[in-house]
């Protein structure tokens, strides 16, 4: 049997090198062509593209759309997160077959399931999904090294995928890692394990890529992920052109015309020249800390952005001393998104804070209670008691706990007169933010034409890359819009309420805009007050970040590790909570400010 290849250029490959930001209009004349050259599928719906295509303000269904129109013959594969499918939290299971029901009505015919913990109770409702509806299932075994990661586990786990019904199994290395000595032994491991066909997804970023999938494929392995060159290499997959050329003539030959792929992959190579600015920094080089450290380049690449932040670059030996801690106390999980983003935040959070965990995320109590799943080691029982106090972790998949989430969102939606269609309930149900942002846009007239002064368009966008810059760090997955500034305009911004709902306008040179406003229409404001000095021992803002919620008011009573400030950076929600019992004295922030590090929020006395 002929070597199967895969396809990741439009976006796995994309997303590693430009974290999705060339429009995906400039990849189909491309598609149309890549669509008859043989390969098995087309990976280009799911996964971070999803969350990406929102930010961008483009819509993920109508781009899955073009997507199959244009690459009408060949398969389309879609990669979900088990039951978070393309967001960051467990769904409900009719939420998630719905997904995979609409993914299907749009083309999808090859479905890959992933769990960031390896823990398959997350991918059962999936796996069953996508078979009711004649799918084709590839079932991900997450690869990472650690010491409770030995053979028999990736034994053990490739058989209870194929307990589950997948079709074939991939072995998914997205950091990097995988050396082609381990890839031999578990290809063959697996092979033996289960008869299934194995595929292999490796990344460049520790340069071991190109010659472990060779080793693989003399393994036995079935089919590879390869991307054109133009998107290759550095932080994303092999080029296609090396591959079919290393392997041409031989037992292992793809079969493909290396001549149509070389003419195809110098014009995507002027796409790429095109968008050079997106170019994720060092996304294209090969980085030997990866290999050195067994850390993932969008990790490392985002704790050496946030400790720039705090002009703490010479404390990033400490950072990552700290990584390693901090995964053994989780109980080693492997470092997929959001996992990675998860432990990689809470070491900064360790490192620069006076104590550790004395500043935690919303993810890792989620961890920590079970929320995500079952971690593959054992975790520390004091960091969890620290984390949670009393409050015991959950045993049962958190799908279990979730109500039907489907007709309940979609009533909401029309409660509100918002799109209520299957793509707009799931949308809304995996990003609700980014939904209003995608459905107002979609009712709002069009913009006026840019002028001397700046369009409305430019005015929003620049507010919204001055607002994220600080609180998410560049990565592969989901990167933050960051256009060339406008030019200045005069503008204004109020917030109305119009049958109890509230309405954010702006008012800027070139028109105007108004989306729903994300908090209540507040009193009317009293006369600025001078700015006080914050008391000694005022909580500080461990980084800078955005506070979203202040749950306390001056007066309370508070205990200690009660939380008195949420702050969002890394991607992250931080619990700011309080270092001592007491009332609330002051409290020098609101939610909307953006704080700086060591700012001060709450003083307890």
């Amino acid at each position: 049997m002929r070597l199967r290849l895969i396809d990741t250029t439009v976006h796995d490959g994309h997303q590693a090198l430009f974290a999705g930001r060339i429009p995906p209009e400039e990849f189909e004349p491309a598609l149309r062509e890549l669509d008859g050259l043989g390969f098995a599928a087309i990976d280009g719906f799911g996964g971070a593209s999803f969350e990406t295509a929102l930010r961008l303000g483009r819509d993920p269904w109508e781009q899955l759309r073009r997507l199959g129109e244009a690459a009408s013959t060949t398969p389309i594969l879609t990669l979900l997160r088990g039951q978070c499918l393309v967001g960051r939290r467990s769904l409900a299971d009719d939420a998630v077959e719905l997904f995979v029901e609409v993914a299907a009505r749009h083309g999808v015919k090859v479905f890959r399931f992933l769990d960031p913990l390896n823990d398959v109770r997350n991918l059962e409702v999936p796996i069953r999904a996508a078979r009711r509806i004649g799918g084709r299932v590839q079932a991900v075994l997450c690869y990472t090294t650690s010491p409770v990661h030995d053979l028999e586990r990736w034994r053990a786990l490739a058989r209870e995928l194929a307990e589950l019904g997948a079709d074939e199994l991939v072995l998914n290395d997205a950091a990097g890692l995988l050396a082609p000595a381990a890839a031999r032994e578990l290809v063959r491991a697996l092979g033996e394990a289960t008869g299934l066909p194995l595929h292999v997804h490796a990344h460049c970023a520790g340069g071991l890529a190109a010659m472990t999938y060779l080793a693989a494929v003399e393994a036995g392995a079935s089919g590879l992920d390869t991307t054109f060159s133009a998107f290759a290499w550095g932080g994303s997959l092999p080029a296609v052109e090396s591959v079919v050329a290393a392997l041409a003539g031989g037992e292992h030959d793809p079969g493909l015309d290396l001549e149509r792929l070389i003419a195809l992959g110098t014009r995507l190579e002027e796409v790429r020249r095109r968008h050079l600015e997106h170019l994720l920094p060092g996304a294209d080089r090969t980085d030997p800390e990866v290999i050195g450290h067994h850390l993932p380049a969008p990790m490392l690449r985002d704790i050496r952005e946030h400790l720039d932040r705090h002009d703490a670059r010479p404390r990033l030996a400490e950072v990552l001393e700290e990584v390693g801690r901090v995964r053994e106390e989780l109980g080693h999980p492997p470092l997929f998104s959001p996992i990675r983003e998860m432990i990689a935040a809470q070491a900064v959070f360790n490192v620069l804070a006076e104590e550790r965990y004395a500043t935690v995320t919303q993810e890792l109590k989620d961890y920590l209670q079970g929320l995500y799943g079952r971690p593959p080691g054992t975790v520390d029982t004091g960091v969890r008691r620290l984390v949670l106090g009393q409050d015991e972790p959950i045993t049962v998949r958190a799908a279990d706990l979730l109500d039907p989430q489907v007709e309940a969102a979609r009533a909401q939606l029309e409660r509100r007169s918002l799109p209520a269609s299957d793509e707009d309930v799931l949308t809304h149900l995996l990003f609700p933010a980014l939904a209003a942002d995608l459905f107002q846009a979609r009712t709002a007239p069009p913009p006026p034409a840019a002028s001397a002064i700046g369009s409305v368009e430019d005015e929003v966008v620049e507010a919204e890359s001055e607002a994220a810059a600080g609180t998410e760090a560049a990565g592969t997955e989901a990167a933050a819009t960051q256009p060339q500034p406008a030019p200045q305009a005069m503008s204004a911004e109020f917030e109305v309420e119009v049958e109890g709902e509230i309405f954010r306008v702006r008012v800027a040179g070139g028109g105007m805009a108004v989306t729903p406003a994300a908090t209540p229409l507040p009193a009317p404001a009293a006369p600025a007050a001078p700015a006080r000095a914050p008391r000694d021992g005022a909580i500080k803002a461990p980084m800078q970040g955005l506070i979203v919620r202040i749950p306390v008011s001056v007066g309370d009573e508070v205990q200690l590790g009660d939380v008195v400030a949420v702050l969002e950076a890394m991607k992250m929600q931080n619990d700011i909570v309080a270092t001592q019992p007491g009332k609330v004295l002051d409290i020098y922030v609101k939610e909307g400010d953006v704080v700086s590090p060591d700012q001060a929020l709450v003083a307890i006395g």
